[in-house]
């Protein structure tokens, strides 16, 4: 960006906060965004679309997006949803009395339109394993010159602002306010409300295939190749007729920054109970699934949730330590045994699983972690949403 347009945009963005300091709020406006404004997905999906279906009548919920293919999207299925620089977007963002995010004001929302009088709800994106915001930051924030300092200045509207977080946990509530640096009355132990979805009727078929998933977190860089599989003695072959012996079904949902090696991907074409999946929301369906497989991705903190086992492969857990930022807990503190190091230790747990064959000292395991990341509630058909709608119309 050159110097013109630079200021440029510092004098749009300033006119449009100075009118979200004087513009009138409306109680009953909130406004959703999610992931840089690029999908509509997470928290922020699931809490829109719980509001739109239970409280429409006295809130309006809007969607802001950036991302014209998801607009259209939304406005096929009725809801309100506008571009973020439009001016129905602006608008709304404007007399919004509530703006939900899962990122940050500044990258979710048009954050200048924000006013200093909109309650910023930060609903953020999983119990974090991994140090996160100013746990990470704060203590060696980059140092500007002053014409870096003279433009953050005249841009109050890039900082981070959170007034209210979500947690899970009494646990997770402590850890959030210090990252966020809110103070801990401001995080609401409400729950993620995604994790609603833990709660709705599945029903079996008898005699259905065992349903698995493995989700590894992310690798490297964006679209890196990531051997998760031959290295570790992933054999189609073998892994094929056991599958199918056993009548196990699994799918490989890789990182979104992150893709299986071309010949995995070639050889998984022929298979029939071996699938890749690359969905926008795995939340759409990850509550069909019997089992999930792991090494560190977050997401089986919201797995404990549905009862149903969770296998741990952390096949370079050593190296991951050591290259990965800090943790807020040792790995061996907060998941479950035992581990598997190969597939051919998943594929022999799978098995075991599937036959319902597990310990009491695993169940036990099981029954601690999810009390320690997940308060225990009055569960309804919506228990999360709920919790956090009541708490913010209070």
């Amino acid at each position: 960006m050159n110097k013109i347009q630079l200021a440029s945009a510092l004098v749009i963005n300033l006119f449009f906060y100075m009118l979200g300091k004087i513009i009138p709020k409306r109680k009953s406006l909130w406004v959703f965004s999610a992931w840089f404004g690029q999908k509509y997905s997470d928290n922020p999906k699931a809490f829109f679309e719980f509001v739109n279906k239970h409280h429409g009548d006295r809130t309006q919920a809007v969607w802001i997006t950036k991302n014209p293919n998801i607009l259209t999207e939304l406005q096929q299925k009725g809801y309100c949803a506008y571009h973020e620089r439009s001016c129905k977007g602006i608008w709304h963002q404007l007399r919004a009395s509530k703006a939900f995010i899962c990122q940050s004001l500044h990258d979710d929302l048009f954050s200048p339109c924000i006013g200093q009088s909109t309650e910023v709800v930060q609903l953020w994106h999983g119990i974090p394993l991994k140090k996160i915001m100013f746990d990470v930051f704060g203590g060696r924030e980059k140092q500007k010159n002053s014409m870096g300092r003279f433009i953050d200045w005249l841009s109050p509207y890039n900082k981070h602002r959170n007034d209210i977080v979500v947690a899970t946990s009494e646990l997770t509530q402590n850890i959030l306010a210090k990252a966020f640096r809110v103070p801990l009355n401001k995080v609401l132990t409400c729950g993620f409300p995604r994790n609603d979805v833990f709660f709705e009727n599945i029903k079996y078929i008898e005699n259905e295939q065992f349903k698995c998933i493995y989700m590894p977190t992310f690798r490297g860089g964006m679209a890196s190749e990531c051997d998760l599989f031959e290295k570790y003695g992933f054999d189609i072959e073998q892994m094929e007729a056991e599958l199918t012996k056993h009548n196990i079904k699994l799918t490989l949902r890789m990182h979104p920054v992150n893709k299986p090696p071309y010949q995995i991907v070639k050889q998984i074409k022929n298979s029939k109970n071996i699938k890749l999946d690359a969905g926008n929301d795995i939340y759409q369906t990850i509550n069909q699934y019997d089992c999930l497989i792991t090494d560190y991705s977050s997401i089986y903190f919201d797995f404990l949730l549905s009862n149903k086992p969770i296998v741990f492969a952390p096949f370079d857990l050593d190296p991951y330590k050591k290259r990965e930022r800090a943790l807020y807990f040792e790995f061996e503190e907060v998941t479950l045994k035992p581990y598997c190091y190969s597939w051919n230790d998943i594929l022999n747990r799978l098995i075991m699983l599937k036959n319902n064959n597990v310990s009491i000292e695993y169940k036990n395991q099981y029954d601690h972690l999810k009390a320690k990341f997940h308060d225990k509630t009055h569960h309804d058909s919506l228990p999360f949403s709920n919790q956090l709608y009541n708490e913010l119309t209070k």
